[in-house]
């Protein structure tokens, strides 16, 4: 009996003594969880300045206005920014002070190599000839593109609910292969539509010296796109080699690997002419001009008159590319309306029979 009982108060002395730990192990816990961490070094991500800020403060900026007048004015954060200028950082620093957009990027890096007023107006030109031509595919395209992908939801769905419920009524076995090609035409039009914006992307952005560009049509979107860049900094720079040395910086797009790779080029003793025609990636039409430019000394005529040129074809392929999708959808839609009906009314037919 007294063993038993001892037996039972070593137990209990046992469990109140994990008792007591559990709760020891509880308070130090939640003194842990309520720790301040304000010691941990914390990034500061506040942006500090907006596009169209900075658009309104370059339109003000040669007006003969202080700064401060022009900061108050064109920035909602006007005491921070004032509070870091009087702190030594200069406004370009502020600009693109944690800034992730492409704008800021270009920013940045002409901010470095230009005035503040030159690298806006450069940035502002780079922004609007580089994206122009792509928003206007966009636009053109998503309309077709969304016509296309309605298309072939209803023929999937008269493929797999209606065909199927009403297969008893059809003889001709010839609908069911029609229905079927059109299926898999409107599929492969689509892969083929997001493979080609798939590879735009990989060429633009994730672009190296041993891709090889299979469409003509991407050779000259990324041709006209380094003429828009080098136009637009034509005018801040006095030679060639700076250009390209400024644009080879940008090497988070095309061009900057482009820039990079006649860089390398020249190094390696060729001449300019033979630097830019080994980049696989040009159209020949713009190496045909460029011939020209270097031989005639007046680059910045030739390469607008390439501009002109090259973003009317563009425009035609485009258009061409979008009425295409519009009437192989519209067609495509108006045979399976037609077939539709002729099916629905086989049953009507059979009765009319009786």
């Amino acid at each position: 009996m007294k063993s038993w009982i001892k037996k039972r108060c070593s137990m209990s002395w046992n469990t109140e003594g994990i008792q007591k730990n559990l709760k020891l192990y509880l308070k130090r816990l939640q003194k842990v969880l309520k720790k301040d961490i304000s010691w941990m070094p914390r990034q500061n991500t506040i942006v500090l300045v907006y596009r169209d800020e900075i658009e309104q403060f370059a339109m003000l900026m040669n007006q003969g206005l202080p700064l401060d007048t022009l900061i108050h004015l064109t920035f909602k954060k006007d005491e921070e920014i004032i509070t870091y200028l009087k702190e030594g950082m200069c406004l370009q620093e502020i600009f693109t002070r944690n800034q992730k957009k492409l704008y800021f990027k270009y920013l940045q890096i002409l901010s470095g190599k230009l005035n503040l007023s030159d690298a806006l107006d450069c940035v502002n030109k780079i922004e609007k000839s580089s994206n122009t031509f792509f928003e206007t595919l966009l636009k053109k395209i998503s309309y077709p593109f969304f016509l296309l992908i309605f298309a072939f939801f209803m023929i999937l769905f008269f493929s797999d609910y209606v065909l199927v419920q009403m297969k008893d009524y059809i003889s001709n076995g010839m609908v069911f292969v029609f229905i079927h090609l059109l299926k898999w035409g409107f599929g492969f039009t689509i892969l083929s539509i997001i493979f080609y914006l798939f590879l735009y992307y990989v060429l633009f952005y994730k672009y190296n010296s041993k891709m090889k560009c299979p469409f003509q049509l991407m050779k000259k979107m990324i041709s006209l796109q380094f003429v828009c860049m080098y136009q637009a900094l034509d005018k801040s720079y006095t030679s060639t080699q700076e250009i390209l040395e400024t644009l080879a910086c940008m090497d988070f797009s095309v061009v900057g690997k482009v820039s990079n790779e006649i860089l390398a080029c020249l190094k390696n003793g060729k001449s300019l002419e033979e630097s830019f025609l080994e980049i696989e990636v040009f159209d020949s039409d713009f190496k045909k001009m460029l011939v020209y430019a270097l031989t005639s000394n007046q680059m910045h005529v030739f390469f607008d008159l390439y501009m002109k040129k090259c973003s009317l074809d563009l425009e035609k392929s485009v258009k061409k590319i979008s009425t295409g999708i519009q009437l192989f959808s519209y067609m495509s839609i108006g045979i399976l309306v037609l077939i539709v009906y002729q099916i629905m009314m086989m049953p009507l037919n059979m009765l009319n029979q009786f």
